[in-house]
């Protein structure tokens, strides 16, 4: 069985640091196809052609690997990066069965317009950026919606609030947090400004009732005074 995502993949490269080099330097990536008992195989990849297959499909399709003529079903387990230039500089392919379940990491994205949580004077903080599930080789989720439309301070998006599709397993509490409303401190500190000005008002305003109390009985002694 094979999958919609197909990419050619070449046997035969030089190992070693200089012959990798000079494999990126004609827009070619090494990379390694290993797993399902066979022996690992060093390939290498069309670096243009790999970034417009996980563009389209994303980092966890299942990928049909054509190695000199010779299916292998896979997933990407594993990419190496340039830390300067982000370049893929080496990528690790598992082979796999449709039917085997596996562990994978699934980026979250937000999606909606938190309306009740700018009105509570709040800003959207996402806690989870992605979710570890485990899930069927045919069925891995691609993203995970967060729907943020109906959040509240008080009513964070969390792990359940999710679709997690047929199969699909989550590696985390039901009410893991992925997004909460939070004030900023501006908001705090014009919250916390009016609030001392309505004790002021009221400190000023209970001196004026004590004063005016004190007023009048100091009328009353004197009525009484002039009475006897």
């Amino acid at each position: 069985m094979s999958s919609d995502l197909k990419l050619e993949a070449e046997t035969g490269r030089a190992l070693g640091s200089r012959s990798s080099r000079r494999l990126r330097r004609s827009d070619k990536i090494p990379a390694v196809v290993y797993g399902q008992g066979s022996e690992p195989l060093s390939v290498t990849l069309d670096r243009l052609k790999f970034r417009a297959a996980l563009n389209a499909a994303g980092p966890n399709a299942v990928i049909t690997l054509d190695v000199d003529g010779s299916d292998h079903l896979t997933i990407v387990k594993n990419m190496q990066r340039d830390p300067i230039a982000n370049r893929v500089t080496h990528v690790d392919f598992m082979r796999i069965d449709l039917d085997q379940r596996l562990i994978v990491d699934v980026p979250i994205t937000l999606v909606g317009e938190a309306a009740i949580v700018g009105r509570e004077g709040a800003v959207v903080q996402q806690q989870m950026m992605t979710l570890t599930v485990e899930a069927p080789a045919g069925n891995i989720p691609q993203l995970f919606e967060a729907d943020i439309t109906e959040m509240s301070i008080d009513n964070p998006v969390r792990v359940s609030d999710l679709d997690m599709g047929s199969g699909v397993v989550p590696q985390a509490e039901e009410d893991a947090l992925i997004a909460i409303g939070q004030r900023s401190r501006a908001a705090i500190a014009a919250e916390e400004a009016e609030a001392e000005e309505d004790e002021l008002e009221e400190g000023e305003e209970g001196e004026e009732l004590d004063a005016e109390a004190s007023d009048s009985d100091e009328e009353a002694s004197d009525d009484a005074g002039a009475d006897s």
